[in-house]
């Protein structure tokens, strides 16, 4: 399974950023939305060549001041606007990983999905990473999907979908690396426990929040080094 992890939210030469990269698959880039600007993409998109690693553009809502974690009353188009401006920043790379609050939403929100599914293609997006069974795997005919789960956070089950429990709700965070690292075990299996029950996840890659306490350290314990 691939590990990505989303990279240069804390801006040039972060020394955990940089220690992250050299041991990830995929680097998803903030490209300004949520954080990051020319500079850190640069130097992070560098970074990722030399260490021959993918990397995938890491948009959002643009909202710096909540780093882009809470749903924002944004029209479509100065949403799309913002997309283009962030996309601007790293337009050679053809594979999208939306950030926080976009993610979570345009999962279970097909008019968002169709949305963000149109200006993808307008824009040459060829790959995006995505959960099983979501709203923009449902829209995204002719755009591959790379199936992502998050080895850092808890889920839930409800009305017959898993989704990311809330950060707001006590647990959602992962901050024990055995835990982390058992979830990441389930992951390979294509299960996830949640109260002592199974449920079936698809995972091409998994995710590590590049500012969880433990990333570092979970990176470097699935890797064996």
């Amino acid at each position: 399974m691939l590990i990505n992890c989303d990279i240069g939210e804390r801006g040039v030469a972060h020394p955990i950023d940089d220690q992250l990269i050299s041991y990830i698959d995929i680097a998803n880039i903030a490209c300004g939305g949520h954080a990051g600007c020319q500079e850190s993409v640069n130097y992070y998109f560098s970074l990722a060549k030399k260490h021959n690693i993918k990397v995938s553009v890491h948009l959002s809502y643009p909202d710096k001041t909540h780093f882009g974690r809470v749903p924002i009353d944004i029209k479509n188009k100065d949403l799309l606007h913002a997309l283009d401006q962030q996309y601007l920043l790293l337009s050679e790379v053809k594979t999208l990983k939306l950030h926080g609050a976009l993610y979570n939403i345009a999962n279970n929100n097909r008019q968002l999905a169709q949305l963000l599914i149109r200006w993808a293609k307008e824009a040459g997006i060829q790959e995006i990473l995505a959960p099983h069974n979501s709203e923009i795997e449902r829209c995204a005919k002719d755009i591959n999907i790379l199936y992502e789960v998050f080895l850092d956070r808890q889920y839930v089950y409800h009305s017959h979908r898993l989704s990311l429990k809330n950060r707001a709700e006590p647990g959602a965070v992962i901050d024990n690396i055995e835990d982390a690292l058992q979830q990441y075990h389930h992951f390979k299996q294509h299960i996830v426990m949640i109260d002592n029950t199974a449920h079936t996840i698809q995972s091409h890659t998994a995710c590590i929040h590049s500012d969880s306490d433990n990333a570092l350290a979970l990176i470097k314990a699935i890797k064996n080094v």
